[in-house]
């Protein structure tokens, strides 16, 4: 199983297990709240509180996917790189991370 190396202990750390499984939630509400405000602006456009809406969950988004990125690596091939290599093909495949 592809490993991100050094962060092998939260393999085994169980309060490891928990943070990452708070940061998915967490950016799945936020991913769900976007997608559903973004139905509402299409009939909507100029409504300022759906906007303003949009706008703060966008920045929580972006922040819960920095702060996992930053812990537990690249959520998408695209997601943050801090090394000088190529942290994605390393990293757990989404089926080997144990939490959808």
């Amino acid at each position: 199983m592809n490993r991100l190396p050094g962060k092998e202990v939260c393999v085994v750390n169980a309060a490891c297990n928990v943070e990452k499984q708070r940061l998915m939630n967490a950016i799945y509400q936020c991913g769900f709240a976007i997608s559903d405000i973004t139905l509402f602006l299409d009939t909507h456009p100029k409504d300022p509180d759906a906007l303003d809406y949009f706008q703060h969950m966008k920045h929580k988004y972006n922040h819960f996917v920095a702060e996992y990125e930053t812990k537990f690596g690249p959520l998408t091939q695209t997601g943050e790189q801090r090394q000088n290599y190529w942290q994605w093909a390393v990293s757990p495949w989404p089926w080997e991370r144990g939490y959808y």
